[in-house]
């Protein structure tokens, strides 16, 4: 238990979160992970709630795969230390040596304690091999994950909440922006989040910030009223595009907004809070049309996941 622990604290360390941080990202995916219950979980030599491991895993930023993982691990540590008691149990209650007959007291070859000794070893050495499940994921993500987000620190600062207009890094000198389109194959007809020319640019975007580094991403439209940018129907796969909704406060309508790399200014990754992916061009850095479909991706440092956040003025009364 204490190796499982422990790992959980070495996430936790890596993430480079503080209690509080986590206790809101938790919160803007409408999950609980109150500070205090968190930190004395974390210095306690007991198993963690079921709950708790997941909320935290998901709160720095890894996937449903890496949440089951770590459940599983768990599960397999709980009944590892379950035998392991009865186990010891049956080693208090069993001799630790047989009579020979002659009242010797010569050490059993197969007696019952030395069956129980050798099981409770065994046990031990399944505990172990359960918490190793979990500690390569920790490892392993969290360095797949710092490639993605550069674990330099940079000095960008997160925007503050107010008017803007949304500019991948990839068309900066075509003059692109995000607002509203459709499909470019003609399958729908709804509105997306599409590349188009800055200076046309609609409906007028508001960037709402629920909590610390966590944001929604409004659009004011003069006819439709405000939506949220939305990740369809909560797919935690590549390729869903994005879209206005009515704002529900759901995980997929909330991004964690992180700086890009050190040295580009206030250069942002969005990654949506349901499946910690990033949003991109749908065709990738290459895809730079008017009209390129925002879509959720995974994660691989390309400028069409880079955003600014350009101030812009906000919609005049009446339009």
């Amino acid at each position: 238990m204490l190796q499982y622990v422990a790992a959980l604290r070495d996430l936790r360390d890596w993430s480079g979160l503080t209690y509080r941080q986590l206790a809101a990202k938790a919160q803007a995916a409408d999950e609980v992970l109150p500070t205090s219950t968190l930190a004395s979980a974390l210095r306690r030599d007991t198993l963690p709630r079921p709950e708790l491991v997941a909320s935290l895993v998901r709160a720095v930023g890894l996937d449903e795969a890496a949440v089951a993982c770590w459940l599983r691990a768990r599960q397999r540590v709980q009944e590892a230390a379950a035998e392991t008691v009865q186990a010891e149990e049956a080693d208090k209650a069993a001799p630790a040596v047989d009579d020979d007959g002659e009242g010797n007291g010569a050490p059993a070859v197969d007696g019952p304690g030395r069956r129980a000794g050798a099981r409770r070893r065994a046990l031990k050495v399944s505990i172990a091999g359960a918490v190793a499940l979990a500690v390569p994921l920790a490892i392993g993500t969290a360095l797949k994950l710092s490639e993605d987000r550069d674990d330099t620190p940079s000095t960008a600062s997160l925007p503050s909440a107010g008017w803007y207009q949304m500019r991948p890094q990839h068309v900066l000198g075509r003059g692109l922006c995000i607002g509203e389109g459709r499909e470019r194959n003609g399958r729908t007809k709804r509105p997306l989040a599409v590349q188009r020319p800055c200076r046309s640019v609609e409906p007028s975007t508001y960037l709402e910030r629920v909590s610390e580094g966590v944001y929604q991403i409004q659009w004011h439209h003069p006819e439709h009223g405000v939506g949220c940018l939305t990740v369809d129907l909560a797919y935690r796969v590549p390729g869903a595009l994005v879209a206005p909704v009515d704002c529900k406060g759901s995980a997929h309508q909330r991004f964690a907004v992180e700086p890009a790399r050190p040295g580009r200014g206030n250069v942002y990754r969005l990654r949506p809070l349901h499946s910690s992916l990033c949003l991109g061009s749908l065709g990738g850095e290459v895809d730079t049309d008017n009209g390129a479909e925002l879509s959720q991706k995974n994660c691989d440092g390309g400028e069409d996941q880079e955003f600014s956040f350009e101030p812009s003025q906000p919609p005049s009364p009446g339009s």
